[in-house]
């Protein structure tokens, strides 16, 4: 056979194989590139699980790469031949054909090697999957099966290339030209080497994916372990969540036991202490039962006041509403006897107190002819009544009374001179002075002295007060009344809230003054107030009209505003109150003898004084009880007061024998009121 047709046959396979491999890689483009970035994701991503790859894909791709290798190889074989021979490129009709039939011996022998690696591809399939499911300790036999491997390719490669060398020895023999036979031992040669070079690379390509596939398994292995790790350390954690719970839980109730007992300790000491207190205690009081307790103020028994208000009560419990009536009366003598001047207790005297018997008569200078002449009718007077009476006058040093003309009263001071000599003690002197003339001839109860203020000019009784300045004539006033009191003598004072704070008198019609209430808690109230404290027995209400403190423009005497409003609640004054003059102008000019009477009674006066007509303003009391206007208790609460100061006799009396007891039974009477 002719050189010509054996290029003539190589050409014709080259064009063969090149449409074959265009063939083969317009149908593997794609999937070269697919498996190329798949093979890329699973380098970058060492972590991402990559995607197993089909046996007959892989046969595939090997297959194609197989046959694009010898057919560029071929080309380069004949080129390399056609630039040494020098040879005509025209093809030789012989030549062609032997060019075709290597050209199918070629393709058959690719077919070989492409089924020979689709079997050596399915082997490692079965190794790859043998090795996913054996451990890290089987790599050694791993490496073991791939030398097999590789053993049994070279084998059946050596047979295919002892096939393929018989088939070109009867080509030689058919060959009548030696240089054919040299070029065509020189193509089976480069054929050899071809096929030796692309066993070298199919075996790197199936080591590259065997390696691939391990990798893949260690990967996986990789996940399956970091999982492991993962669970592992999820259990440990929650091995030692529970081990701090239980522990925290368990220091808990330890300290919750000992806490337990700590307070079941204390209330056991807390028990035994009480236990032993309590014994020492009852030791103690067997002790102290032996002996005798130390006298009281309990065991001294009544009180001197408790038995001079139980010796009232008694007397007033006897006493009838008419007789109670009468004893809170204060009369002058000239309105029970129905003349105009009693200088006498004769028997016109007699014949009215057997009839009225008042709880006090007052006296004045009309009634004063001598010293003699009025001790007379005094003594005479506590003859002809049943029960105690108070006999009165008023005297402040400037013979209001007549009885220092009539010489029964020393000479004194006035208010004014004992004001202007700033001498307390003087003024005290002189109430005792007073009180002694009064007292040698039976009077007990004088009205004075006159705690009012001259701040009004031309003042009703202005000349006859110590001062316009409260804090300046209040130690007059409360020492005036001190010297009465050493002498025996009670002292009521005059005239609460105020008679010279007007120039108007109330003798002579109605008086009104419009004097604020802040102005006499500023000023008069001061006296007022030193005077209470002082123990006041008796106060004197004026007949003055105050708007500011009554909006009904009583008279301050039968005002139950000014009597009970201010002096007995805003004052707390608790002595006798003993009402105006009921026979001013003031009073008698708006109402009768009756009406007076029970307002004054009503207002909280204790005592009605001078009224015009005693009788019948008894009468009207009486009637005001029965028809329930005024109540019996109020009378008896009046009555309780006044008798108080009439009996004050007998509570000295009480009290020394109250001090000799607590002194024999060795009790103290330190800061203790009786």
């Amino acid at each position: 056979m002719s050189r010509h047709k054996k290029k003539n046959r190589n050409n014709q396979s080259k064009e063969e194989i090149r449409e074959q491999q265009k063939t083969v890689n317009e149908g593997s483009a794609g999937d070269n590139v697919e498996d190329y970035t798949q093979e890329l994701t699973f380098d970058l991503s060492d972590f991402d699980e990559a995607e197993p790859v089909s046996k007959e894909a892989q046969a595939e791709e090997n297959t194609e790469n197989a046959v694009s290798e010898d057919i560029a190889f071929a080309e380069e074989t004949r080129e390399a031949a056609s630039a040494e021979g020098g040879v005509s490129a025209e093809p030789d009709p012989e030549s062609t054909s032997e060019g075709n039939a290597d050209a199918e011996k070629t393709a058959g022998a690719a077919a070989d090697d492409t089924s020979s690696e689709s079997e050596a591809a399915e082997d490692s399939d079965k190794k790859s999957k043998a090795d996913e499911e054996k451990s890290d300790e089987d790599k050694p036999d791993e490496d073991k099966s791939d030398e097999d491997k590789s053993d049994k390719e070279k084998s059946d490669k050596e047979k295919s290339d002892k096939e393929r060398s018989g088939e070109d020895k009867s080509d030689e023999e058919r060959s009548d030209d030696d240089k054919d036979s040299e070029d065509d031992e020189s193509d089976e040669d480069d054929r050899k080497k071809s096929r030796d070079s692309k066993v070298s690379r199919n075996a790197l390509r199936e080591q590259s994916e065997n390696e691939r596939i391990r990798r893949e398994a260690r990967h996986k292995r990789r996940i399956r372990q970091q999982f492991t790790a993962y669970l592992i350390l999820l259990l440990i954690l929650a091995a030692i969540g529970c081990g701090i719970f239980f522990a925290v839980k368990k220091i808990v109730s330890v300290s919750h036991q000992r806490q337990a007992e700590a307070l079941a300790q204390e209330q056991a000491a807390l028990q035994q202490q009480l236990e032993e207190e309590a014994a020492a205690a009852q030791a103690q009081q067997q002790s102290v039962e032996d002996v005798p307790p130390a006298p009281t103020v309990a065991d001294l028994g009544q009180t001197p006041m408790q038995r001079l208000d139980e010796v009232i009560e008694s007397e007033i419990a006897n006493m009838t509403l008419e007789e109670k009536v009468q004893a809170i009366m204060f009369i002058t003598p000239e309105s029970i006897t129905g003349v105009d001047r009693v200088v006498i207790a004769g028997e016109g005297t007699a014949n009215a107190l057997s009839e009225f018997n008042p709880g006090g008569i007052v006296y004045s200078a009309k009634n004063v002819t001598s010293a003699d002449q009025f001790r007379t009718m005094m003594e005479t007077t506590l003859t002809l009544v049943d029960h105690p009476v108070f006999l009165a006058t008023t005297e402040t040093g400037m013979d209001e009374s007549g009885l220092i003309k009539a010489g029964i009263i020393e000479s004194v001071l006035t208010p004014a001179q004992a004001a202007e000599g700033g001498n307390v003690e003087e003024v005290v002197s002189t109430g005792a002075a007073i009180g002694t003339g009064l007292g040698s001839v039976g009077i007990t109860v004088n009205f004075a002295p006159l705690a009012d203020l001259a701040v009004t000019n031309g003042g009703v009784m202005a000349g006859t007060c110590y001062g316009s300045d409260a804090a300046s004539i209040t130690p007059y006033v409360t020492g005036m009344a001190e010297g009465l009191y050493q002498s025996g003598v009670v002292a009521a004072y005059r005239y609460f809230p105020s008679l010279a704070a007007t120039t108007q008198n109330p003798a002579n019609g109605r008086a009104v003054s419009d004097r604020t209430l802040e102005d006499f808690r500023s000023n008069e109230f001061q006296v007022w107030l030193s005077a209470i404290n002082a123990g006041a027995r008796m106060i004197q209400m004026s007949n003055v009209i105050y708007p500011s403190i009554d909006s009904d423009s009583l008279p301050s005497t039968i005002s139950d505003k000014t009597v009970t409003g201010v002096l007995r609640d805003e004052l707390k004054y608790d002595g006798v109150i003993i009402s105006g003059p009921l026979s001013d102008a003031a009073i008698t000019s708006y109402y009768t003898a009756s009406e007076s009477a029970v307002m004054a009674l009503k207002a909280g006066c204790d005592m009605i004084y001078s009224s015009p007509d005693p009788k019948a303003a008894a009468e009207g009391i009486i009637e005001a009880v029965g028809s329930g206007v005024i109540s019996e208790e109020r009378i008896n609460d009046a009555l309780v007061r006044i008798y108080r100061i009439r009996y004050a006799d007998a509570l000295e009396q009480f009290r020394a024998e109250y001090e000799a007891e607590a002194q024999a039974m060795g009790v103290d009477l330190t800061g203790v009121q009786y």
